[in-house]
């Protein structure tokens, strides 16, 4: 699904009033939330169009943007997971975000069959092992 200009700007602007700039952090619009961003969110997540699609339709004119949001929690939680997502998504998997955050991403990380994660050495499982395996039934509905 391709979104034309207006949406894109929409977003962008709702993206400013949930994640508002700040003097160490970028608002969402100055990093192309609307734009790049949106695109690189959309390729891994092409399920969220539908749905974002609608938010930025009721999105005409919003003066409160965490108000609006919350309305739309109510009446539509499948277009406000998207929009939320995309825009949360999209804010801090920007490179520059990234890097403020001092988040370099994912990196490999050596493995070694010996080796033992620290919450296990430091003894932290302890009372899990020596309390057995509990079971609850799901409740049914």
């Amino acid at each position: 699904m391709s979104f034309e200009e207006v949406f894109r700007a929409r977003l962008a602007s709702l993206a400013d009033g949930l994640i508002p700039g700040t003097d160490g952090m970028p608002a969402p619009s100055s990093i192309d939330i609307g734009g790049r961003q949106l695109d690189v969110v959309l390729a891994s997540r092409p399920d969220l169009a539908e749905g974002l699609s609608r938010a930025l339709n009721e999105a005409a004119a919003v003066d409160d943007a965490i108000a609006w949001v919350d309305e739309l929690r109510a009446r539509d939680p499948v277009a406000y997971d998207a929009l939320v997502t995309v825009v949360v998504a999209g804010y801090y998997m920007h490179p520059e975000v990234m890097r403020l955050l001092g988040y370099p991403g994912q990196v490999p990380q050596e493995v070694s069959v010996d080796g033992y994660p620290a919450y296990v050495e430091e003894g932290l499982l302890e009372r899990v092992y020596e309390r057995g395996p509990i079971y609850r039934p799901t409740p049914k509905s």
